[in-house]
Formats: C-alpha cells, sequence, structure tokens
C-alpha cells in the first residue's frame, strides 16, 4: 500500500535538502573550480530528455549530446555571419554622427549652463571650484590606474587561458553525464536515506517540474520579446534596433534587466538620434506593448502558474543571488528560487501536519482526483466531519503524483487514517462518519 509520508518523514527530508543545499552552496561560492562541473551537470541536464528519446529509439544517447551541441554551434554560427555585421554597421553609423550628437548637446548645454552663471552666480561659482578641485585629485591618478590595468591585463591571459579550458571542459564533462545520466541520479538516490526516499522522490520530482516548465516558457517568452522589441523598434526608427531588440529579449532571461538596460538605452540613442519626442514616444510605447503583451498573454500561455512566484520573491532572490554568487547568481536566482518554493510549500505542510501544530490525533488524509464528482462530495463531508473532532485533514490531488495516480487514481475518494486506507469510493456522509468513528475507535 502506497501512503503519504509522516511529518516525521517528511521532516527528515527537509533536514537531508537543507544540508545538501548548504554544502553545494558552500562549495560553490568558495571553489571556482567547480564552475565547469556545475555547467556540465546543467547542460547534461537539458541534454537529457533528448539523450533519453535517442535511447528510447534503441539508438545511444550520446546523439542527444551531439544534437544540442550542433545547435548551439548553429547559433553562434548565425550570430557571427548575420548578426555581428549588422551590428558593426550600426556601430559604424553611430560613429558617423556622434560629431553631429556632440554638436547637438553643446548648443542643448551651454545655454543652460549661461542661464544658471547668470541667475545664480555664486552657486554656479562654487560648482566651478568644486570640479576643478575634483580634477586635480583624481586626474592625476588616471594614469597611474591605466598603467596598472595594462600591467593587470598581462595577468589576465591567465584568466582567459582557465575559461577557454572551462570551454573546454564544459562539453566533455556534460558529455559524459549525459551517457551516464540514469545512473549518477541513481547513485545520488542511493545516498538518500530510506524512510525519506519517498518524500525526497516527490519533491523532486516537483522541483523538475518546475525547472522544464520555467526553463521551456521563459525562452519562448524570451524568444516572443526579442522579435516584438526588434521590430517595434525598427517601426519607429530606434537607432541600433536590430542590436538592442535581441538583447534586450535575452536580458529579459533576467526579470526586469531586459526592460531597463534596452528601454534606458534605446530611449537615450533615439532622443540623440532624432532630436524630437515623438520618436522617443514611440520607443516608450513599443516596450510598454511588449511588456503587457508579456505579462497578459505570454507569461500566463507559457508559464501558467507552475512557476508562480511574487514579484517581492523574484527581487529578493535576485538581490540575494547577486549579492552571493554574481552575474551567475543573477541568472540562475528565478529557477533556484521556484525550487525552494517547492521545498518550502513542503516545509509548511509539514509543520502544519506536525503535532507540535496540531496536537495529538492521528493523521487524516483524504486522497482525491480534480473532476472526479464524489471526491467533491467526499471532501465536502470528511472536512466537516474531521472539523467536529478537531482533528487536522490533509487532502491530496493524486492527480499531480504519477505513483499516487497509479495506485489510487481508480479508487478515490481513499479516506486514510494514520496511514490505514478505511474508505474507498462513493460513500453517503452517514458511511463516512461511520468509518471515521470506527477508526478513531480503534486508536484509542
Amino acid at each position: 500500500m502506497t501512503s503519504a509520508p509522516s511529518s516525521r518523514q517528511t521532516s527528515r527530508m527537509l533536514v537531508v535538502v537543507g544540508v545538501c543545499v548548504l554544502a553545494v552552496g558552500a562549495l560553490f561560492a568558495w571553489s571556482h573550480a567547480l564552475f565547469p562541473l556545475l555547467a556540465g551537470f546543467l547542460l547534461a541536464y537539458v541534454t537529457h530528455p533528448l539523450a533519453s528519446w535517442f535511447e528510447r529509439h534503441r539508438m545511444p544517447r550520446i546523439l542527444g549530446f551531439l544534437v544540442v551541441v550542433l545547435v548551439l554551434v548553429g547559433v553562434a554560427a548565425l550570430v557571427f555571419v548575420v548578426f555581428v555585421p549588422a551590428v558593426i554597421n550600426e556601430f559604424l553609423l553611430i560613429g558617423q554622427k556622434l560629431p553631429s550628437w556632440q554638436e547637438v548637446m553643446q548648443e542643448r548645454i551651454a545655454p543652460v549652463l549661461d542661464n544658471l552663471k547668470t541667475s545664480y552666480p555664486q552657486a554656479y561659482q562654487l560648482l566651478q571650484q568644486r570640479l576643478a578641485a575634483w580634477a586635480q585629485e583624481n586626474l592625476p591618478s588616471v594614469a597611474e590606474k591605466a598603467v596598472t590595468w595594462l600591467g593587470g591585463l598581462a595577468g589576465s591571459v591567465l584568466s582567459i587561458a582557465g575559461a577557454l579550458l572551462d570551454l573546454i571542459l564544459i562539453p566533455v564533462i556534460a558529455a559524459y553525464l549525459t551517457v551516464d545520466f540514469r545512473r549518477f541520479l541513481a547513485a545520488l538516490r542511493r545516498l538518500v536515506p530510506r524512510p525519506v526516499l519517498p518524500t525526497v522522490d516527490a519533491v523532486v520530482g516537483e522541483v523538475h517540474g518546475v525547472l522544464a516548465a520555467f526553463v521551456r516558457g521563459q525562452l519562448l517568452v524570451s524568444l516572443g520579446l526579442a522579435i516584438m522589441y526588434t521590430g517595434g523598434l525598427v517601426l519607429v526608427g530606434a537607432p541600433l534596433a536590430l542590436v538592442i531588440g535581441p538583447l534586450a529579449g535575452v536580458l529579459s532571461l533576467v526579470p526586469y534587466l531586459g526592460l531597463i538596460v534596452g528601454g534606458g538605452s534605446s530611449l537615450l540613442l533615439t532622443l540623440l538620434e532624432h532630436q524630437d519626442l515623438v520618436h522617443p514616444l514611440g520607443v516608450l510605447i513599443v516596450f510598454v506593448v511588449a511588456q503587457n503583451v508579456e505579462g497578459w498573454i505570454l507569461t500566463p500561455r507559457l508559464l501558467g502558474r507552475s512557476v508562480g512566484l511574487h514579484p517581492a520573491w523574484v527581487l529578493v532572490s535576485l538581490l540575494v543571488g547577486g549579492d552571493l554568487f554574481g552575474l551567475p547568481g543573477v541568472i540562475v536566482a528565478v529557477p533556484v528560487a521556484a525550487a525552494l518554493r517547492v521545498v518550502l510549500v513542503h516545509a509548511v505542510q509539514a509543520y502544519s501536519e506536525s503535532g507540535f501544530y496540531v496536537g495529538e490525533g492521528p493523521p487524516v488524509v483524504l486522497y482525491v482526483r480534480e473532476g472526479v464528482g464524489a471526491c467533491a462530495d467526499a471532501r465536502g463531508a470528511v472536512e466537516a466531519l474531521v472539523s467536529r473532532r478537531g482533528l487536522h485533514l490533509r487532502v491530496v490531488d493524486v492527480g499531480g503524483n504519477p505513483a499516487l495516480l497509479e495506485n489510487f487514481g481508480n479508487r478515490v475518494p481513499i479516506l486514510e487514517i494514520d496511514r490505514d486506507i478505511v474508505a474507498e469510493g462513493a460513500m453517503s456522509a452517514q458511511q463516512l462518519e461511520e468509518a471515521l468513528d470506527r477508526a478513531l475507535e480503534e486508536r484509542a
């Protein structure tokens, strides 16, 4: 009989998961040598579904990894062949217009400075003195800083060599992990204490579902934003539209970053280019429309409620990830926060089922399945019966757990008390009450 894990098992599982997370976080923060291993594991994790498809069709798993690598190389080649020449051309045009922009800025700023000098002579003189003092203090150190930077450039050759070595190690590690991914996961699973293994399997399955939905949905959302940004900026005549549009779409993988960087740079360049308010207003409309389409259509349809993070939780995760791990921490902050949300949900559930929270009494679990009318009727009846007896009821939808669905899917509703099934199938409120009282009397 498959039953729900007890609160003690869940508490043990949470302790094990918490220790593992702290250990991995500490090692990742203290050792850059783990970066190729982590990146290789992530690449193998992304490749695993395709490798499993090849395996099911009696082909080597390594073919899935090779397909992913070829796709990445093809995208990189496409960027260098198509995107880079367009970017270079845009920057050349910007370079040709810089002198005229400088003249315009001087024409706009000079009257403002003259007006300030005439209206507030003392404040203007004080500002001049402060700027001159700052220049005398800091400009001499510029040359020294430049020399130091050039000296450090030689040392950075080693860093570049290390980065190139990582680029070689990451696909090699990913290839080995892709081939042995199932055995690697099985080895990790054997380390989990047996009493908490069912709960760990359930939590890992939920985390995998959340991460898969997030990665798939977020990539599609970013692609949609990149298309909208690029098309809109081209239509309104914004400079560097072929650069800022795709860049803003890619940066939108980190919440708010694409909007801030893409919107700010595009507004500034458009204002300098056209020197009016109509074109910057068009840029603003492009970003507002794209954000609304993303918020009301793309994200609900592509991500749905599988991730469901509150905006405050997203901001906190970005701040913590950036503070602990820098740019890589910012990039992975939201998916990690989504995974932690799954763990926290189970932690809150374990707390709500603990004796400290509900007091003495056997745990009561009702297994239901969405769309089954008898389940809705049984839930209403059991909730009333349990509430009158001062017990705590846990309702489990078997549709979200493949193992429970296989065991209980055709038998729901199922009433379980202290891990023993006392009633199943469609029953009247009186029959449920009799079964509940009989089970409680046996445990008294």
